[in-house]
């Protein structure tokens, strides 16, 4: 049994992938490769995200965003994790052109696609250190042969 990466729309499977690349069906290998190779056409969009998240501050107002204020708060309620209202401005400031965090009348919210992006980098992410030792003891593909 090996971890696998799965995105769904509703009932929908959107893409379903062994993350251990010896598992990989000619069919899948063909995905991968295809889906890298479109993606490499938005690297900057990409880049733009992974580099909004670079930043410990934005992490942590995401986070409280969404873990304790239902995907919005105000400047007020950010400032209790920032600290520093330069911090809060920075929030949207470098947010890139997909806005994962928008602000408006009522305050700051996370986009859909910013919630998507950020639990992908948190909760995946985490998941997979946590089980990355079983993960390299089942796939030896990264290993020079």
């Amino acid at each position: 049994m090996s971890i696998r990466f799965t995105l769904h729309e509703g009932t929908k499977v959107l893409l379903d992938l062994p993350l251990s690349g010896g598992e990989w069906q000619p069919e899948v290998r063909e995905i991968v490769l295809k889906e890298l190779k479109d993606s490499e056409e938005d690297l900057d969009s990409l880049s733009e995200i992974c580099d909004f998240f670079s930043n410990k501050k934005r992490l942590q107002m995401v986070n409280h965003m969404i873990r304790d204020c239902e995907n919005s708060a105000s400047f007020t309620d950010l400032l209790k994790v920032a600290v520093n209202p330069k911090y809060v401005s920075d929030l949207v400031n470098r947010s890139p052109k997909r806005e994962l965090v928008v602000k408006d009348k009522n305050g700051y919210s996370v986009s859909p696609i910013g919630v998507g992006s950020f639990l992908l980098l948190s909760i995946a992410i985490k998941k997979l250190l946590r089980n990355g030792d079983s993960i390299n003891s089942d796939d030896k593909s990264f290993e020079a042969e």
